[in-house]
């Protein structure tokens, strides 16, 4: 036996234990953390918080402020998705109608506009959610080396970050269906300017002119979300003319709302 020298027995499960100490000390510390999928890696995001916006809305010179609260969980849950594609390797437009929390409130408070003070007409209330729908200014996807990248967000996504005319039109036709209403969106080929807009049918025309009759003869009317000086109904000549309504295609259904 050597002098001088003492051993314990016991090393292995000091180890462990400390590696436990530190273990409990590190989840403690990064408990306010929330963790966030993004990509192949992962961000570490200290005290997220809710997003607080407001909004006004007016119709007949008459103006209402709404409110609107983004949990920042629910955005980045969103933001840090993968783009959804369809079968055919197009972006699946339709995927991007989501009906959430926020979405369902947003519409809620515009309802109550119109219940409250229109007797609930659906044209009003058509109105204003694309009076709602004009005060996010429009912004293109990011471009890579000089060309486009299609990047298509849900609602929350485009209330915070602002977004383009697939995803303004997304936002209206969420809005809309979570109000009750009976929405559509229109795509237009890359040929036309890649445009994309929404349609709303209302059980009365109010003097409109239908842009768009369904095969089971429901019409709709053309929501232009990309100019805030558009009114429900207004089309401009170059969507109205025959080359263009013959290639448009339009989007029903929504698996997300």
């Amino acid at each position: 036996m050597l002098e001088g020298k003492t051993y314990c027995k016991y090393t292995p499960l000091r180890a462990i234990a400390a590696i436990f100490t530190v273990v409990i000390l590190a989840a403690s510390i990064l408990v306010p953390f929330t963790y966030i999928v993004n990509g192949d890696h992962f961000v570490l995001r200290f005290n997220v918080e809710d997003i607080e916006k407001e909004y006004e809305v007016s119709y007949g010179g008459d103006v209402y402020t709404i409110e609107v609260t983004i949990p920042g969980d629910l955005y980045y849950s969103y933001e840090d998705q993968p783009r959804i594609r369809a079968s055919n390797g197009w972006m699946d437009y339709a995927a991007y109608v989501v009906i959430d929390d926020v979405v369902q409130d947003i519409a809620n408070k515009l309802k109550a506009i119109a219940d409250a003070n229109y007797n609930g007409s659906d044209y009003v209330l058509a109105s204003l959610i694309l009076d709602f729908v004009h005060q996010t200014p429009y912004l293109k996807d990011n471009n890579i080396d000089g060309v486009e990248v299609e990047y298509p967000r849900t609602p929350v996504e485009t209330l915070v970050d602002r977004g383009d005319c697939e995803d303004l039109s997304a936002l209206y036709t969420s809005i809309a269906l979570a109000a009750g209403l009976d929405a559509v969106m229109f795509m237009f080929p890359l040929t036309y300017n890649g445009h994309m807009a929404a349609g709303v049918h209302l059980e009365e025309s109010h003097g409109l002119k239908e842009y768009y009759t369904s095969p089971e003869g429901v019409n709709y009317y053309f929501c232009e979300t990309t100019s805030s000086s558009a009114k429900l109904g207004e089309v401009s000549g170059r969507y109205s003319s025959p080359d263009v309504i013959s290639v448009r295609q339009v989007l029903s259904d929504f698996p997300n709302a």
